[in-house]
């Protein structure tokens, strides 16, 4: 059986590499992830934990629930490979992400983020392309670069569910009101972090997680 660290976000940064790695063969196997792109040169740190501080930090997001955060790094060819698994997202369609990178140790004696991608693991819904979805194929929002501003959406989930809508971008902010599943008449605007945008649905408006909407059209 490998080893599971279940670790702090405030305490993995004092932890010295050697006492993190595991030994046994990488997992290849990419299915679900998304891409999230590294510009070269700009993620580096002289600590190793550093560079991967950004996607560990506001991990848990609060004393609720059973959040857990499992970290891996193995020795690869081309350097370190990190797995990530962090979950008991406190979110309505999320219950954790999974987190595979790269990390090398640089000719500088620096250490440097080459390549990060990530993988939702859905509260609901299925996995299809990296995004948390009830449909058979991603919503088209998320494969395109076009503008979304202004585009009506449909709600996307089981008939009997809703979603909800809320103050601002996250679970953390309080719910002001629901959507029904079919609901098409939902305008997207471009004020949007992360998966969150704000919508406007008649007398409705707030924040959504976009990942159960997809075009009206």
């Amino acid at each position: 059986m490998r080893p599971c660290f279940r670790l702090s976000a405030t305490s993995l940064a004092a932890i010295p590499v050697a006492s993190m790695l595991i030994t046994g063969s990488v997992q290849a196997q990419d299915d679900g992830f998304r891409e999230i792109r590294v510009a070269p040169g700009t993620a580096v740190a002289a600590n190793f934990m550093d560079v991967l501080m950004p996607f560990l930090q506001g991990h848990p997001e609060s004393d609720e629930g059973n959040a857990a955060l499992d970290l891996k790094v193995r020795k690869a060819d081309s350097g370190y490979s990190v797995d990530i698994v962090m979950t008991g997202y406190l979110d309505d369609s999320l219950s954790g992400e999974h987190y595979r990178g790269t990390v090398v140790h640089t000719a500088t004696g620096e250490w440097e983020l080459l390549e990060m991608k990530v993988k939702p693991l859905c509260a609901r819904g299925v996995n299809v392309g990296g995004t948390c979805t009830a449909s058979a194929a991603p919503p088209a929002m998320f494969r395109s670069s076009e503008a979304a501003d202004g585009r009506l959406m449909c709600v996307s989930i089981a008939q009997d569910d809703v979603l909800n809508v809320r103050q601002g971008p996250g679970t953390r902010h309080a719910v002001t009101g629901a959507l029904a599943a079919g609901t098409c008449n939902v305008e997207l605007s471009e004020s949007c972090e992360g998966s969150w945008c704000e919508i406007r649905s008649g007398a409705v408006s707030g924040w959504v997680n976009t990942r159960y909407l997809e075009p009206a059209n």
